[in-house]
């Protein structure tokens, strides 16, 4: 995931999009409507890619949502710890296999959470830069 967050740094500053060096939620307005309104985007195309059957077209809307959503993160400032915060929502998500290492699933194939399931530190990795009151007492 490096070398693509890497891709992203150097296509925003090529094209003066926005980069925060630090983790931050705080964007500017018209920046995180864009990310939200890019996402937005690429999501349908996926959908409608889906729905349609059409390869070509699903492999082409999941590289532009991956795209966008890792240049979300660097307008965020979260390169430098995304490989971090990925690494801890996998071992959580890992987690949610039952006492029999098989996942519990719900009717429509959601995979739920067993009382073995540990949530994701994610404040751990953000620490250094949350406000003193929202940071992890270790």
């Amino acid at each position: 995931m490096k070398e693509q967050l890497q891709a992203l740094l150097e296509f925003h500053r090529t094209f003066g999009a926005y980069v925060s060096e630090v983790p931050t939620a705080d964007l500017p307005p018209e920046v995180r409507e864009l990310r939200i309104r890019l996402i937005e985007e690429e999501l349908a195309e996926y959908a409608d890619a889906a729905r349609r059957g059409d390869l070509v077209a699903v492999a082409d809307a999941l590289t532009d949502l991956l795209y966008v959503v890792l240049g979300a993160m660097v307008a965020h400032g979260l390169q430098d710890v995304a490989e971090a915060l990925f690494a801890e929502v996998h071992r959580s998500n890992m987690s949610k296999a039952g006492p029999d290492g098989r996942p519990l699933l719900r009717e429509d194939g959601k995979i739920l959470k067993p009382s073995t399931f540990s949530p994701p530190d994610l404040a751990r990795i953000l620490a250094p830069w949350l406000p003193k009151g929202d940071a992890p007492s270790s």
